[in-house]
């Protein structure tokens, strides 16, 4: 399983992998097949197409009430403002967590227009509710970014580039304005939605390209994100396996599922059941034919790096599993 906390480098690496396949024309087409599948599944009641049905009325609230929870989901240092009688939101990102961690990797380079997909994926579902999104991205190497979203053919008179967080606090006290002002230590980074994410990049990757590129680009991927634990495991053993792997249950809150019993020689893995699956299916989503390739691939790549080698007992419809690691 790839935690949620960690599916920002697969989003990146499979931006870089869909360019260097078949260039920029892939990437648009696989963020459009997100728009579609994640964002406007009408199936997922946390999706922000269910929340704009739910408000039809006045669907900027909708929209309000999705990213409130998202931003929050995500642990963003974000100030946010919704001016209700003029029906517009201003938001100032001053510091995105999923960019700040890619850009803290050293190993991993993001991928050149990674924040562009925030444009391209929600537009066509606000443009279905009459609304219209700027982004200002001159900052976004930074982790940072401006966006402003208004109904369509109504924007307000707001220079979006130089606005101020002061700005809008005074704008605040008028009537009709509520303002939302989110410091990264106020929520834990713990966004269940990602599963979705990665789920769809391997879903997309299986019905284009076929099995074999699914399992090479987790293989490579593996190879490419993991590098530091595959190395902590050349110099300390099996058990830096283990404390990953409990790092990881622990990271999503569920570290009661994972089973470990180490030797000398062997790491035993016991999953009571797949957390990412379990969250799939709790917004109506079953996981693709692909998602699999978490577990088989992602640990027989892991091991290959590592100079072990792999056996996996069984998957089960939950993601119950059972794998060794075993030394040669």
């Amino acid at each position: 399983m790839i935690s949620c906390t960690e599916f920002i480098p697969l989003y990146s690496e499979f931006f870089r992998f869909l360019e260097e396949r078949e260039g920029r024309d892939a990437v648009m087409r696989y963020w459009h097949y997100i728009s579609g599948r994640n964002v406007g599944n009408r199936t997922n009641p946390n999706s922000l197409i269910s929340h704009l049905e739910q408000h039809r009325d006045n669907p900027m609230l909708g929209a309000w009430e999705y990213w409130r929870r998202t931003l929050a989901e995500e642990a963003s240092d974000t100030i946010r403002l919704y001016n209700s009688k003029e029906n517009y939101t201003i938001s100032h990102m001053r510091h995105c967590p999923s960019r700040g961690r890619l850009n803290a990797l050293e190993h991993i380079e993001p991928y050149y227009d990674y924040c562009e997909h925030c444009s391209v994926v929600y537009a066509p579902v606000l443009e279905q509710y009459g609304l219209t999104s700027e982004r200002d991205h001159s900052k976004v190497a930074n982790a940072e970014c401006r966006s402003l979203m208004y109904v369509k053919g109504h924007r307000p008179d707001i220079d979006l580039a130089s606005i101020t967080d002061d700005d809008m606090r005074r704008m605040a006290q008028e009537e009709g304005v509520e303002l939302i002002d989110l410091q990264a230590e106020d929520n834990k980074y713990l966004h269940r939605g990602f599963h979705l994410s990665s789920d769809t990049a391997l879903r997309f990757c299986g019905e284009n390209y076929g099995d074999e590129v699914v399992r090479q680009f987790v293989a490579d991927f593996t190879k490419r994100y993991y590098a530091p634990q595959i190395e902590d495991c050349k110099a300390r053993g099996l058990v830096a396996i283990r404390e990953w792997l409990e790092a990881v249950y622990a990271a999503e809150e569920a570290s009661e599922v994972l089973h470990t019993d180490l030797s000398d020689n062997e790491l035993t893995v016991r999953i009571d059941h797949c957390p990412a699956i379990a969250y799939m299916r709790s917004v109506n989503r079953e996981p693709s034919p692909w998602y699999i390739e978490q577990t088989r691939t992602l640990y027989a790549a892991f091991a290959e790096g590592a100079g072990l080698d792999f056996k996996l007992d069984y998957f089960e419809d939950d993601g119950k599993t059972q794998f060794h690691f075993i030394k040669k």
